[in-house]
């Protein structure tokens, strides 16, 4: 390593050359890997990150898998990668208050009336809030425009599906009415999911009849950057009265023992309606978007009830100005990678070149030609990660300057080219999605682990891959260097 140093310090024209060009390859593979992902978040933003996934229905376009069914085959099928479901209820805390409780009033129910004062026609919502049961909330719209934002905790992923955790996200308006924080519990009414359940309770229970609610942890405080709170109709509908909860969790509440036994009570005929949860929206991941017709027919062929549809996800992403410069982008950068490759490789051949005499006396004093070759391979690998660092540090002052300008040109591009219509409302009230996104690309510490700490990791790998392919290049023209003939000698 030191006689690598001390050639690199003697040759300071050709080190710098090799420095430049490697300098110059990973430098612009990291810019073009950060310009990728922020053209495919931006292209989310609008689009959502369903693109080469099927809409699983029946015949008639209508929800028909229960969400156990949907896990069945995705674990046993192939070509399903992961499946994504989204199931949304009107539901009851027994804890917790929704927001403008006392501003929304219905008619009562004929079996209501006995519980109220006589003459009692109106009364408020029983069910104020909109459960939200997914698999991950990065598959909402509110999400990945940039309405929702996250002010404590996570939302919820993917990892708290799978092991079914008791995690619920809540907006910061009701955490405030009531009083609660990252960690405290709350209670969901079973019954205000499982509708069918709850009529045949109805029959059984009496009002002073308890049974167990499905407790949440909360996990995750949002905020909403519109607010609909006047012109909502329901208190339901109030984008904050909206709560999230992994969908899997409604699987474990479905076998509750009073669900169970209440769903053998609620009978049509000779089947039973037992507990189920049925998502109003499921999409199945596939490799290959071309395959579903395929897949489809394996399905059908475990013969359901009904005939089993599944219709590719349509977004419109091929017309999304982000979507077209990553393509062009992830060209570039493939081109700019195999040339930058076959330039480094010339310029690495022209120094050994240079240096054919130098190398030749080494082998002819007796140094082991691998040990030659680690020695000029590592002047190369030193160059290499001087390029990577400073390619990183020059990628993080790119990044600071440049993030917020390109993060508004790309959602510029994208908001003009799916209206052809200036609206009121944005010059009025303000473009909140844009706001808040502009807001995280001011926060270091965010962009430099979403994007910044995976463009260096990218770029690293592939500098890895050309070193390896270098020392390959290195270590057979070294072993056919002829000592004698390169000193002056004979064969």
């Amino acid at each position: 390593m030191r006689y690598a140093l001390r050639n690199i310090r003697r040759l300071k024209t050709r080190s710098f050359l090799t420095f430049s060009i490697a300098f110059a390859i990973l430098f612009l593979s990291m810019f073009g890997v950060l310009i990728v992902g922020l053209c495919e978040e931006n292209r989310e933003r609008f689009y959502g990150p369903l693109d080469g996934s099927v809409h699983v229905t029946d015949e008639n376009f209508m929800p028909f898998f229960t969400y156990e069914a949907a896990e069945v085959i995705s674990q046993n099928a192939e070509g399903i990668t992961k499946i994504s479901a989204v199931m949304t209820r009107p539901v009851h805390f027994s804890d917790m208050t929704y927001l403008r409780k006392d501003q929304y009033l219905r008619n009562t129910y004929a079996w209501e009336r006995m519980y109220y004062p006589a003459g009692t026609r109106e009364t408020e919502y029983h069910e104020g809030f909109l459960l939200c049961a997914v698999t991950s909330m990065d598959i909402l719209e509110e999400v990945y425009s940039g309405n929702l934002v996250m002010t404590e905790g996570t939302m919820i992923r993917e990892g708290n599906n799978e092991v079914c955790a008791n995690k619920i996200v809540i907006s910061a308006s009701v955490a405030k009415l009531n009083g609660l924080r990252l960690g405290d519990r709350v209670s969901l009414d079973p019954f205000s999911v499982f509708r069918e359940e709850e009529s045949a309770a109805r029959a059984y229970l009496q009002s002073d009849t308890e049974y167990a609610p499905y407790e949440y942890i909360v996990g995750g405080i949002y905020e909403n950057c519109s607010d609909n709170t006047l012109s909502a109709p329901l208190p339901s509908e109030i984008y904050e009265n909206k709560v999230y909860i992994p969908i899997s969790t409604l699987t474990d509440m479905a076998k509750d023992e009073y669900l169970l036994f209440y769903g053998e009570s609620n009978f049509v005929g000779d089947s039973y309606e037992m507990p189920s949860v049925i998502p109003d929206r499921l999409y199945f991941h596939v490799e290959n978007i071309g395959d579903s017709s395929v897949l489809e027919e394996k399905i059908n062929e475990i013969g359901f009830s009904e005939t089993i549809l599944l219709s590719p996800y349509m977004s419109d992403a091929a017309s999304s100005p982000s979507a077209r410069l990553s393509e062009i982008i992830s060209l570039l950068l493939v081109g700019v990678m195999g040339l930058g490759f076959l330039i480094l490789v010339l310029a690495v051949l022209f120094n050994m070149k240079a240096r054919h005499r130098e190398l030749a006396v080494l082998v002819a004093l007796g140094e082991k030609r691998s040990r030659v070759s680690f020695s000029f391979f590592a002047e190369v690998v030193i160059l290499t990660v001087a390029s990577l660092v400073c390619g990183g540090l020059l990628l993080m002052i790119a990044v600071s300057v440049f993030a917020v300008p390109i993060s508004n040109y790309l959602y510029a591009a994208e908001f003009s080219s799916k209206i052809s219509y200036e609206s009121a409302a944005l010059f009025l009230l303000g473009n909140g999605a844009q706001t808040a996104v502009a807001e995280k690309m001011e926060d270091f510490s965010f962009l430099f682990v979403r994007y910044i700490l995976p463009s260096i990791a990218i770029s690293a790998g592939m500098a890895l891959i050309i070193l390896l392919l270098i020392w390959g290049i290195i270590f057979l023209y070294i072993r056919k260097i002829n000592a004698l003939s390169g000193v002056g000698g004979k064969e």
